[in-house]
């Protein structure tokens, strides 16, 4: 039987708890109260989920489910740094999570210097420099020109921030351009 196809009672939850959170494999219901329960599957891929009849363990690998959902998930198998295939148990680094598995801090470091080589070059290539940084409608790194996104940094003033490509620190200036739009208060009579 493939893993896909499991489907294991979980007789120690009762069929009206609904609320399941997960922390890494483990399932919890209940959490923080006094009848809090822990519980892992019988085998990695597998996590708890709801049916009409009551609670299964049941498969959540995306690769083995087909599947483009993020679940965190994975059975042994499919539990590889997706770029050189390394096992989560044989990375000595921390990894970084990935819907169908994760990246090795190696890979994600080296892909990381591709990237950073590649717009060092374009950035030389179109002769770029501090005037194609200045009043944009995105974060721009003032050394590799990539652009940056900052979604936290949208408060008025400056920022510091590290660029995720070529590692630089610099400043971001957020201004703002109010518009103004006006109504009269409560129904017009």
């Amino acid at each position: 039987m493939s893993l896909k196809d499991i489907k294991i009672p979980i007789p120690e939850i009762p069929l009206d708890w609904e609320n399941r959170s997960r922390c890494g494999n483990s399932s919890v219901w209940n959490s923080g109260k006094d009848n809090e329960v822990r519980l892992d599957p019988p085998q990695r891929g597998l996590y708890a989920e709801r049916f009409e009849d009551g609670w299964y363990w049941v498969c959540g690998c995306v690769v083995c489910l087909g599947s483009k959902d993020w679940s965190y998930v994975n059975c042994d198998e499919h539990d590889g740094c997706i770029t050189c295939g390394k096992k989560r148990h044989e990375a000595q680094t921390p990894h970084w999570g990935h819907p169908k598995g994760f990246e090795c801090n190696e890979c994600k470091e080296k892909e990381r210097l591709e990237k950073e080589k590649a717009a060092l070059a374009r950035a030389k290539e179109l002769e770029l420099d501090e005037w194609d940084c200045y009043r944009e409608d995105k974060t721009i790194c003032p050394v590799c020109f990539s652009e940056e996104s900052c979604e936290e940094v949208h408060e008025p003033g400056e920022h510091d921030v590290e660029c995720r490509i070529c590692g630089t620190e610099f400043i971001v200036e957020v201004e703002y351009d109010p518009k103004y739009t006006s109504r009269l208060k409560g129904e017009r009579t």
